[in-house]
């Protein structure tokens, strides 16, 4: 009764920790937006260059850095594709084919060659994109649910019109990738002009082409009254950085800085015509090509105008992060700024002022950090998990051959769960630069297995110390705003976009190993204090522990709370003295899914804005049905099985596994005697393999939560092993 008491109480706090409310959202008319494509520019250009305009929408809004992700790679056309709907998307080879209706493309009117490939009659005056059904097609074989043109067809279906203006044409490529922004879902943007009216020939700007602001500036004046939204291309930013491989440097610099200055003149004068009533947005779809060739994938976004706080950096409930947002944000930004709905699928949200006062300089070196960690991050990683694989061989090796010798690897072992410590106290200090990473690492993990060592004679209290140091410094953080956790070589990475707050599965894997380590490891360490005590302890770190993994407001790891919850109950039942049955192995996997239902249906009854992938997942099944749900257990199977072909942690998972399966044969009856003679040992071990065997299952890449949730138990062993060399038999 006891152990089932303990997980409905657990099972209650996680129902408890994540109920808030909602509110509701009513529209208001007369808005209008403008969003202003200013491609392939970067943060440090708009420090560079005297663009008035653009500054004062920068000091008098909001701004920071937007990640560039799309479903098919950072190319032009998926990029802008993910713009137009709110969630990562593809484009497809002809995307870019948007004319007007009565334009020609290959000796053929756009109209006749749209109305062939669609069955459907155009109207005079529309943008129509000729690749429509292959981007349909395209879509529609991704692992998610995306709905091509879906801001048009929100417009169209709540009255609103949008127009789309300007392209990024060379003298040989159609380069219109705007309209798939504000596309319908059957290619159509009623109102705009993408055509080459919309350009100029200018002999000595790149291509001889450059913008034509004056005529779009006559045409959206004609238009502004009977549109909603309007989307300018200002292409000449574009072209130029297009046309970089034919220029010397000096002139390619030159017609990137004329490009800035047309388009922030003309961006001026579209903010003089305004009444007063209109948001205005620059979206910068790419960063330029050197960038992105420097692995600097974030690009610039500004928000002006109606409704935007003054000089603020921009956030949003996609990344929770000051300064940081996505390009799946744009979608749901202007359908919430009309007050249409956003449908569960779309995975963005609306983008707003933090009460961060802005600086573009700090905004820079945001850039730099996050770009640098983004680099080195994969090499870090490979050494940690390289090197760990080398020291339990190792240990492993000379405890079966040279086990005179065995001792002198017990500090090497130290270093497999301590290192995950120095990646998460680096951010403390300046690691922007690889050799002060390097040496931070190094000597952060030096001192601390060397105080451990020194610290504690006992092998089992060296793990109880690193345990709960690591497990209280992550609490820690992630009271205080995730300030290690958020840039830690061993957390997630915001340009890879997998995850932008709460607890990885890195760590969070490394968490569960450690609570699974420290508190058991107390019945050793404190002898004499009453059992009772440190049981009601133990329980009483694992809800809390629950909590922070699990809780929408918290760590938001679904998959963590299903791995903690196993792990913790498993631990829980043996520490009240019971065993592994199909009864108690049935009600834990009952008691999970009511933990999970509550936790995804609490999460969906919060605004739309604030709910997590959790509550998104819950309104997405209830509104489409079983399907999103097994596209979701495909994808995290797709992943998994990726990342144990390819990955460098699958190596480290079979390396654990092989460690433990020879150890159970070899030394011959040394683990088995461990295990049999220290309760708390075995419990610890036990758990921590139901741990990592849920961590596996229940998570996108669950090879990685399961390899860094043993990196204490593996270790632990073989330390205690080596201090029981004198049962070992020859």
């Amino acid at each position: 009764m006891k152990n089932k008491f303990v997980l409905f109480f657990l099972v209650l706090l996680f129902f408890l920790s994540a109920i808030s409310f909602s509110y509701a959202q009513t529209a208001q008319d007369g808005k209008k937006a403008v969003v202003f494509i200013l491609n392939r520019v970067a943060i440090d250009d708009f420090l560079n260059v005297n663009l008035k305009n653009i500054n004062k929408m920068i000091e008098n809004g909001t701004y920071g850095l937007m990640t560039v992700n799309a479903d098919g790679g950072r190319s032009l056309e998926s990029v802008f594709m993910t713009l137009g709907t709110g969630t990562r998307a593809v484009g497809s080879n002809g995307a870019s084919l948007n004319f007007n209706t009565w334009e020609t493309y290959n000796h053929e009117l756009a109209s006749t060659i749209y109305e062939r490939n669609t069955g459907k009659i155009p109207s005079e005056g529309q943008i129509l994109n000729l690749d429509i059904a292959q981007i349909i097609r395209n879509n529609s074989k991704r692992n998610h649910i995306i709905r091509p043109g879906l801001l048009g067809d929100k417009f169209k279906d709540s009255g609103l019109n949008v127009a789309v203006f300007g392209n990024e044409d060379t003298d040989v490529d159609y380069k219109r990738y705007a309209p798939l922004i504000g596309m319908n879902y059957r290619g159509i943007v009623p109102y705009g002009d993408v055509s080459y009216m919309t350009n100029k020939r200018d002999q000595l700007m790149p291509y001889g082409l450059s913008t034509d602001y004056d005529t779009m500036y006559k045409e959206y004046l004609n238009i502004k009254d009977n549109v909603a939204l309007t989307i300018f291309d200002l292409g000449d930013t574009a072209r130029a950085n297009d046309y970089q491989n034919s220029g010397l440097d000096k002139i390619n610099k030159e017609n990137k800085e004329k490009a800035l200055r047309n388009a922030d003149e003309f961006i001026g004068k579209i903010l003089r015509s305004d009444s007063g009533n209109t948001l205005f947005m620059i979206v910068t779809p790419l960063p330029p090509s050197q960038k992105m060739g420097q692995n600097d994938f974030l690009a610039p976004v500004v928000m002006y105008g109606n409704g935007i706080a003054k000089g603020k950096l921009i956030t949003s409930d996609t990344t929770k992060r000051m300064g940081v947002v996505t390009n799946t944000d744009l979608l749901p930004t202007i359908l919430t700024y009309f007050g249409l709905d956003v449908p569960a699928f779309v995975t963005g949200h609306n983008l707003y002022s933090s009460d961060v006062n802005g600086d573009l300089m700090k905004l820079e070196n945001l850039e730099k950090q996050l770009t640098f960690n983004y680099t080195y991050r994969p090499y870090f990683l490979k050494t940690y998990v390289m090197l760990q694989i080398f020291i339990l061989i190792l240990s492993l090796v000379i405890l079966l051959f040279f086990k005179e010798y065995s001792t002198l690897v017990k500090p090497f072992l130290l270093l497999i769960p301590i290192m995950p410590i120095s990646f998460l106290l680096l951010p403390l200090f300046d690691y922007t630069n690889i050799v002060n990473s390097v040496l931070g690492i190094v000597v952060v993990s030096a001192v601390f297995t060397l105080v451990t060592y020194k610290l504690a004679k006992k092998s089992s209290f060296r793990y109880f110390l690193i345990a709960a140091f690591t497990a209280a410094i992550l609490m820690l953080d992630m009271l205080t705003g995730y300030n290690l956790l958020k840039n830690s070589f061993l957390s997630y990475d915001v340009i890879a976009g997998a995850r932008f707050y709460g607890i990885g599965n890195e760590y969070m894997g490394i968490f569960i190993g450690a609570v699974l380590c420290f508190p058991l490891l107390s019945f050793e360490t404190f002898r004499n204090i009453d059992k009772r005590y440190l049981i009601f302890a133990n329980i009483l770190i694992y809800i809390i522990v629950l909590y922070f993994i699990a809780s929408p407001s918290l760590g938001t790891n679904v998959g963590g709370g299903i791995a903690a919850f196993a792990a913790f109950s498993v631990a829980s039942m043996y520490l009240f003295g019971k065993k592994l049955n199909i009864k108690n192995i049935l009600f834990v996997g009952g008691s999970i899914v009511v933990l999970l239902f509550l936790l995804f249906y609490v999460d969906s009854l919060r605004p739309v804005s604030e709910q997590t992938h959790i509550g998104q997942t819950f309104n997405l099944v209830k509104n489409n049905g079983i399907y999103p749900l097994i596209q979701i257990f495909a994808r995290k199977i797709s992943m998994n099985l990726k990342l144990f072909k390819y990955s460098v942690w699958s190596r480290a998972l079979v390396t654990l596994v092989l460690v433990l399966f020879v150890l159970f044969y070899k030394p011959v009856g040394a683990l088995k005697k461990i295990l049999n003679e220290r309760k708390f040992v075995y419990i610890s071990f036990l758990s921590t393999v139901v741990g990592s065997i849920f961590a596996l299952v229940f998570n996108d890449s669950g090879v990685v939560a399961a390899a860094t949730t043993m990196v204490y138990a593996v270790p632990m062993l073989i330390d205690i092993i080596i201090d029981e060399n004198k049962f070992i038999k020859e």
